[in-house]
């Protein structure tokens, strides 16, 4: 989620807690940088995409920092507004650090929450990057007016049925993709995710082991396209690939992912591709790996957002 979407998010919650909307509210403030204070990752920025989203959603989102974060914010608080409810500021605070995780772990980015146990990113694969439902809900909460018509709990309400209903969506786009498919494909794995744009369209990846099958599914009106096909490359391209450090690196980075091989005659060229973002009719973030005749990487680079851009790894 975007940094706008996890402060409204943050901002409705203190509001829910019944604090009154003002800059001066150290509770209100305690919540929204507790909402945001995560992401705050992006410092890494600084050193390039590559340390970014290496490291982007990794220890920063995991439970043991939510709970260092809202004590450092309610120690802040406390030495710029003094006299304070510590114990409430503290509460608010930390409900407003779990928000930003448990928006985080419903889109296909996910976050390694359950850090340091376990460093697998945790996704639902429900909600959009950018999901205008949530603002509206959130916004249903804050704003005065629509809080005297809609009780924060029916808002609530709403957005639970909301999460229900993406549910729903995503159990019903994975039923048209396998009516559609007809059964000529072996099944196993299936991943069906939220597309970067539009409530109702849904993308599907399809292991049957030999070849990943990759589609779009649309519920309203009830529409199937078949993007690609890709094969896997052998066993022993394989190993050789996932043995380089830009393979290293997507397998963190990415829990679904394709190599593609060419051979040439000095070597091959190995290219990584994350399927979990599809638009204008390319995925989003790829990778290259160079490798000579005697097997030594000559070339390691991710090329996030956009082919042409060329980070060293």
């Amino acid at each position: 989620m975007d940094p706008i979407t996890h402060a409204v998010v943050g901002l409705s919650i203190a509001v829910l807690a019944g604090e009154p909307l003002a800059v001066s509210n150290p509770v209100i403030l305690g919540c929204v940088a507790g909402a945001i204070i995560p992401d705050g990752d992006i410092i890494m920025q600084l050193k390039g995409d590559y340390v970014y989203l290496k490291n982007h959603r990794g220890i920063s989102h995991s439970i043991p920092m939510m709970f260092i974060y809202a004590g450092v914010l309610t120690g802040l608080l406390w030495l710029i507004f003094g006299n304070i409810a510590l114990e409430k500021v503290f509460l608010v605070t930390l409900m407003g650090c779990f928000s930003h995780i448990a928006l985080d772990i419903t889109n296909s980015y996910g976050a390694q929450v359950l850090w340091p146990l376990n460093k697998k990113r945790i996704t639902l694969d429900l909600l959009l990057i950018y999901d205008p439902m949530l603002i509206i809900v959130c916004l249903s909460v804050i704003l005065p007016y629509t809080r005297s018509i809609i009780p924060p709990y029916a808002a609530m309400l709403i957005f639970t049925g909301y999460l229900v209903l993406r549910y729903l969506m995503k159990k019903l786009a994975q039923g048209i993709a396998f009516e559609s498919l007809g059964g000529k494909y072996r099944t196993v794995d299936f991943r069906i995710l939220p597309s970067m744009i539009g409530l109702i369209k849904w993308h599907f990846i399809l292991s049957t082991g030999e070849e990943k099958v990759i589609g779009e599914v649309n519920i309203f009106p009830r529409r199937f396209k078949l993007i690609d096909i890709k094969k896997n490359i052998d066993t022993s391209l394989y190993k050789l690939a996932i043995d380089t450090p830009i393979a290293r690196f997507f397998s963190q980075f990415t829990p679904i992912f394709h190599i593609d091989c060419e051979r040439k005659e000095d070597g091959y060229i190995f290219k990584f591709i994350d399927l979990r973002y599809y638009l204008a009719r390319d995925f989003l973030h790829h990778a290259t790996a160079v490798i000579d005749r005697d097997l030594e990487v000559v070339t390691s680079l991710f090329h996030p957002y956009t082919k042409s851009r060329n980070v060293e790894v």
